[in-house]
């Protein structure tokens, strides 16, 4: 589900109408109205404000499930860690480590990605030779590398 069929199934299932929706978020009925109709996307803060009030996971607002970041291949589990667009929208294919206000804030090169995911091993649970071998299978496949 996309994110503007998630927001229309949200406003619907809790028999709200777009002007009392709009009132419990702060914004306007115009605003949810374009989201509903895939013209604009609300700011992060936003989407936590949704997903906090309506008890609804980051992802299902995203029309994502678990999905990983397209640059270091890091899981997007909550909104938390998703990187921002430089209109302050969440992104939803970047993390916060590797996207910020819509530019690449790391790794210059997929090589160096490659190299830095090294340092993450122990936190995935893996040795730095099963995450170099992930990394190099992996990162090339992602959005930020296919180029």
């Amino acid at each position: 589900m996309d994110f503007q069929k998630a927001i229309l199934q949200i406003r619907t299932n809790n028999n709200l109408t777009q002007e009392q929706f709009a009132d419990r978020l702060h914004v306007t009925r115009q605003a949810v109205s374009r989201w509903e109709n895939g013209e604009t996307t609300p700011s992060i803060e936003t989407l936590k404000l949704i997903a906090d009030i309506f008890k609804v996971d980051g992802n299902v607002l995203l029309g994502t499930n678990q999905q990983m970041c397209q640059s270091c291949s890091m899981p997007l589990a909550n909104l938390d860690d998703l990187g921002t667009n430089a209109d302050e929208t969440a992104s939803p294919d970047y993390c916060k480590h590797c996207f910020e206000n819509g530019k690449f804030i790391s790794y210059a090169t997929l090589e160096e990605a490659i190299q830095d995911s090294i340092n993450y091993a122990e936190l995935a649970g893996i040795t730095q030779e099963e995450m170099l071998a992930h990394a190099q299978a992996i990162l090339p496949t992602l959005k930020r590398w296919r180029a």
